[in-house]
């Protein structure tokens, strides 16, 4: 705990490795995130919500109404806690 406290001080970030989840699994997470993204825009339009209450978000600009200016990206997010989503309402790419 004392390092991170230091380098968030210091330096404002820090990067968790080795942290006991399987290089597989990463790589697949990874890889169906991408997929989701280099699919059609009809699929994803799907999972399009501003809506924090969604358990399955897909956004652009989150945060488009409150930045002086545009910084474009597509962002996939899942909330898993307290109530996690049902498989099949994932992404096929992500399941």
């Amino acid at each position: 705990m004392e390092k991170i406290g230091d380098a968030a001080e210091k330096w404002g970030f820090f990067q968790v490795i080795n942290h006991g989840i399987p290089m597989d699994v990463l790589e697949k997470m990874i890889d169906g995130i991408r997929e989701f993204h280099e699919q059609d825009t009809e699929v994803k339009k799907g999972f399009y919500s501003r809506d924090p209450a969604s358990k399955m978000v897909y956004s652009s600009n989150f945060d488009l109404f409150s930045s002086p200016a545009a910084n474009w990206r597509d962002t996939l997010g899942c909330y898993t806690a307290p109530d996690p989503p049902r498989p099949e309402d994932l992404p096929a790419t992500c399941g």
